[in-house]
Parts: C-alpha cells; sequence; structure tokens
C-alpha cells in the first residue's frame, strides 16, 4: 500500500516513515505543502496522511484540492492544534472537507496504521 505522508516537522516525517517501513506499508513523504499537494494530485497513493497547520498553505487547502481533482481520494488528517482554531473545530472542518479521520497528535502510531489499513 502506497501511502503519501505530508507535514512540515522533520521529526514526524522521519518517526512517521520508519513506523510506516516498519508495517510494511511504502510510504513518501513531503516536508511542504505544496510539494505534497502536486505529489497527491498524481492519484499514485492509496492514502493521504497530512498535517493541517502548515506554513504556506495548509491541510484544509490540500485537502479541499483534492477532493476536486482525485475525489476519492482516501485522506487521513493529523493536528496538533493551531494558532487560530482549536484542535476540535479543526478536526470537524477537516471531517466536513473528506478526511475520514483526524488524529490529534500525539498519537499513538500503530492506530494510524491500523486505520489505514482498514480504511476507516
Amino acid at each position: 500500500m502506497k501511502v503519501l505522508v505530508i507535514d512540515d516537522e522533520q521529526l514526524m516525517l522521519a518517526s512517521l516513515s520508519a513506523a510506516l517501513a516498519n508495517a510494511g506499508l511504502e510510504a513518501t513523504c513531503f516536508g511542504t505543502a505544496e510539494a505534497g499537494l502536486r505529489a497527491a494530485q498524481s492519484g499514485q497513493y492509496d492514502v493521504v496522511v497530512l498535517d493541517i497547520w502548515m506554513p504556506g498553505m495548509d491541510g484544509l487547502a490540500i485537502i479541499k484540492a483534492l477532493r476536486l481533482s482525485n475525489p476519492g481520494q482516501r485522506i487521513i488528517a493529523m493536528t496538533g492544534g493551531g494558532p487560530a482554531l482549536s484542535s476540535e473545530t479543526v478536526a470537524a472542518i477537516a471531517g466536513i472537507w473528506g478526511a475520514e479521520r483526524v488524529f490529534m497528535k500525539p498519537f499513538d502510531e500503530a492506530v494510524l496504521i491500523t486505520a489505514i489499513r482498514s480504511g476507516n
């Protein structure tokens, strides 16, 4: 299974990349929203895992763009909260736009892997 991970935090990318690889999943990681969106729009990933709060384009904008270009793309969001909205509000907005799950950082990577594999 091919997983695209988009997060501006390099430690989070490294941690998720290692955990996904150890679980037998093929992970490709991007540290900027713009590069991650371009990769996601290629349609070659089974699931996109993305952070909501990133500099420049945020994760909500990526979700909206993917809903237009790849309506069936599976998306899982992550958030640690942000500058303007509570984590709960952001999670609700991400769900409205089509994220199948929203994980609050920090979270157990095993739970994320289970969600990726199960499709919910």
